[in-house]
Formats: structure tokens, C-alpha cells, sequence
């Protein structure tokens, strides 16, 4: 099996390694199977960007991101946590 680099920041390093423990997979599982849906739609995604409950979300991201600058907090260590203490 061939292997590559792929560049990308670290915060959504940290979404792709919270998404794959708690599927209880390895990275690269979850990238395949990420790339593999991406190639079989013709590389065609839906554009979610104006539906008004994705605008809100990403309002209340933002505002929780302000909030919580410098403090120390990290939402995906108490995301983390939370999934830690149910499973």
C-alpha cells in the first residue's frame, strides 16, 4: 500500500483524530473511507454553507472560540471527556 503526506492544520488534525477514536479506527481508516465517498460522488459535495442552521453554528463556534480565547480551554479535550465518560 502506497503512502503520501498531506498537509492540513492542526486543528482539523485534531477533528479527523477525535472522529477516528471515536469510531475506534485508525486515521488512515478514516481518511480512505473519507477519500473513497469523495471520489465515488464525482468529487461533488453539497454546498451547506448558506442553510441557516449552519450559519448559526458556525456563529456560536465562533462566539464560543472568542470566549475562550487564552483560557486555556480546548473543546476537543472536553469533547474528549465527555466521550470518554459515556463509552
Amino acid at each position: 500500500m502506497a503512502r503520501f503526506v498531506v498537509t492540513i492544520p492542526d486543528e482539523f488534525l485534531e477533528e479527523v483524530d477525535a472522529r477516528a477514536e471515536a469510531e475506534h479506527r485508525s486515521r488512515s481508516e478514516l481518511v480512505r473511507e473519507a477519500l473513497r465517498g469523495y471520489l465515488r460522488s464525482g468529487g461533488r459535495t453539497e454546498d451547506i454553507s448558506n442553510r441557516p442552521e449552519f450559519k448559526k453554528t458556525i456563529q456560536f463556534q465562533d462566539e464560543m472560540r472568542r470566549r475562550h480565547e487564552g483560557s486555556g480551554y480546548s473543546g476537543s479535550e472536553a469533547v474528549r471527556e465527555m466521550r470518554d465518560r459515556i463509552y
